[in-house]
């Protein structure tokens, strides 16, 4: 029997156009009434995934959401930071160099705004990428990152899937071990602190509310999401997922603009199969 069921947003639990269907909201709601602890699980700040939260009745007590790819947890209801691990200030100039020397668009994120040199054109593209998004233009020099508002959790390289693909070669190899480098969508390269994944924060939600390994389920679609594909009793992936990611599921459930969490959701919790 499953107790936890964590759920990645971008590419999973909503659809291409950004909504979360009817079907997925009542699904997950049904879940919830039945004690189910339903965790959204993103690369998002809390800020960027709450009205997700909201809308599929999770802002009340004993829930709450992990952000940054397990960077932060965060209570929805109260906002509260239960568990928080950023990068520290020679670590963020670091990536910020690194940035520059690829020649890459960045956008930096701290818990409550993003901040950019440049707003990146694959962000311009589509307004939906721009909403709700308080996203600040300042050269980076001029930002104090010893300040608790200031804080980086992500530093993030953006642009077309194939410049970034090859770009992401070029990252020397003693940065890809110190820090943990991935792709929540094929325009972004995503660098959070070593150690901090999906699976890690997944734990740490376990260890508050007395959940076994084998009680997890974890749905996701991204390469941000294998760790927790992996680590969860079991592991579903999306069918938009890459066949690189479906290799880490146990099971592969519909796409996100057909419903795959409700499907998943159904399937696995409410009908038990």
């Amino acid at each position: 029997m499953y107790k936890l069921v964590a759920i990645d947003i971008d590419g999973t639990l909503i659809t291409d156009n950004k909504e979360v269907t009817p079907r997925t909201i009542e699904t997950i709601k049904e879940a919830s009434r039945k004690g189910i602890k339903v965790i959204i699980c993103s690369g998002r700040s809390f800020y960027r995934l709450e009205k997700y939260v909201e809308e599929v009745g999770l802002k009340k007590e004993n829930q709450c959401s992990i952000c940054f790819n397990g960077g932060m947890i965060v209570e929805n209801k109260t906002k509260n930071i239960i568990y928080s691990q950023h990068l520290d200030t020679e670590e963020v100039k670091e990536l910020i160099q690194l940035g520059k020397i690829l020649e890459l668009p960045m956008m930096i994120y701290a818990k409550d705004t993003h901040y950019t040199e440049k707003i990146p054109d694959i962000i311009k593209q589509n307004d939906k990428n721009l909403e709700g998004l308080n996203l600040k233009v300042v050269h980076f020099d001029e930002i104090n990152f010893n300040k608790e508002e200031n804080y980086i959790y992500k530093v993030c390289f953006i642009d077309k899937p194939e410049k970034i693909k090859e770009k992401r070669k070029e990252i020397p190899k003693e940065l890809v071990e110190k820090y943990e480098v991935t792709s929540s969508v094929p325009e972004y390269i995503e660098i959070v602190k070593k150690g901090i994944k999906k699976s890690e924060g997944i734990k740490a939600v376990m260890q508050i509310y007395g959940i076994k390994q084998e009680e997890v389920m974890a749905i996701g679609d991204g390469e941000n999401d294998v760790e927790m594909l992996k680590f969860a009793g079991l592991g579903v992936a999306m069918e938009n997922a890459s066949d690189y990611v479906k290799e880490f599921a146990d099971v592969i459930t519909t796409s996100n603009n057909n419903d795959g969490v409700a499907n998943a959701i159904e399937k696995y919790i409410l009908r038990g199969e």
